[in-house]
């Protein structure tokens, strides 16, 4: 082969070259969407911490309540997304059925996989305490104004715990949700102000020094519903699930185990829906995929968010009834239906 030949086979193979080595080491700015896990509420989930050890978990954990285990699974849903693909591994994904979706649509600009992930967190935080909260009013147990999170280093941390029932605010009485701010008007950084609370020991008169937030004097500690009773305690073994979406499952879950009887009827229901401390069921996102998972995992019964009905009856998995939901009352009586073998509302 001549030199020129030479030159010119190089010079064409050059770009094809370029090209394989982008599409192994350049990032593309898409994700791949699916089927993620689902979690039956009544019993465990398995979970991989960050070092990839298996952790198997009870995702809902009650005390001072009797509690039965129930007949039937009830599964929340999740989808799975896949950042930092390149172009082999999102075409990969692609073949394999996955959705290939813009970032953007996921993920916010700009923030990083740890910004992500615990904004992610939070989400499903504030999704077990509204589903802790629509259980209890759903089983007429009481409940009664308290700490439900603390402020990472703040100056309540190690003092007050989550779950403490507030009886009252350097002398003011707590009834309501806001009046623990204003207990603290007219108070500055460093004023020392005890926080009477009842708990599952006995009752406490806890100092706090308020520390100044947003150039307010704050205790630090997130207020909002809790058991009046502070035997009882409701709790969530799930740690890297992420967003709001679980809420209606929880919700059935935990009425699941206390209320005698079975709310399944011994069936695999799966579902999803982000619920109200009052018990409205919102939309989420995903429902294709979540169907496609709940499936995969052997449900039979599926309860959608009535706003996710028109995207769900698309094209639903064959062999998944879908039955509509509008809020928890709603979701209870549909699978009563279900059970009892009556017609149930339907996308």
């Amino acid at each position: 082969m001549t030199e020129r030949r030479i030159t010119t086979v190089l010079a064409a193979l050059l770009p094809l070259v370029v090209l394989a080595l982008l599409g192994m080491f350049v990032t593309v700015p898409y994700v791949a969407v699916g089927p993620g896990d689902t979690a039956d509420t009544l019993t465990t989930y398995t979970e991989k911490d960050k070092n990839g050890k298996p952790h198997n978990r009870k995702v809902i954990t009650i005390e001072g309540l009797p509690v039965h285990q129930p007949a039937g699974q009830l599964r929340f849903t999740t989808i799975s997304v896949t950042d930092g693909l390149n172009l082999y591994g999102a075409l990969a994904k692609w073949i394999s059925g996955d959705q290939i979706a813009p970032r953007d649509a996921y993920y916010q600009p700009g923030a990083t996989r740890e910004q992500i992930e615990q904004g992610n967190r939070e989400q499903f935080t504030g999704s077990e305490s509204a589903a802790t909260i629509a259980a209890l009013h759903y089983l007429k147990i009481p409940t009664a104004i308290g700490v439900v999170g603390l402020s990472t280093g703040g100056p309540s941390e190690g003092k007050l715990r989550e779950g403490d029932v507030l009886e009252s605010v350097d002398g003011t009485p707590v009834t309501a949700a806001d009046q623990v701010a204003k207990a603290l008007e007219g108070k500055k950084q460093g004023d020392v102000v005890t926080v009477a609370v009842r708990r599952a020991d006995g009752t406490a008169q806890v100092p706090v020094a308020l520390r100044d937030s947003d150039g307010k004097p704050r205790l630090g500690i997130s207020v909002g519903q809790v058991p009046a009773d502070p035997k009882v305690r409701i709790g969530f073994g799930v740690q890297q699930v992420g967003g709001p979406s679980a809420g209606l499952m929880l919700t059935l879950g935990i009425i699941d185990l206390v209320e005698p009887g079975d709310l399944t009827g011994g069936k695999n229901v799966a579902g999803t829906g982000e619920i109200a401390a009052t018990g409205e069921v919102g939309p989420i996102g995903g429902i294709a995929h979540k169907l496609q998972g709940a499936k995969r995992d052997g449900a039979s019964v599926f309860l959608v968010p009535a706003p996710n009905c028109s995207e769900a009856k698309n094209d639903p998995p064959k062999g998944l009834q879908l039955v509509k939901v509008e809020n928890l009352d709603g979701a209870v009586k549909a699978l009563a239906d279900v059970r009892e073998g009556r017609p149930a509302p339907s996308c």
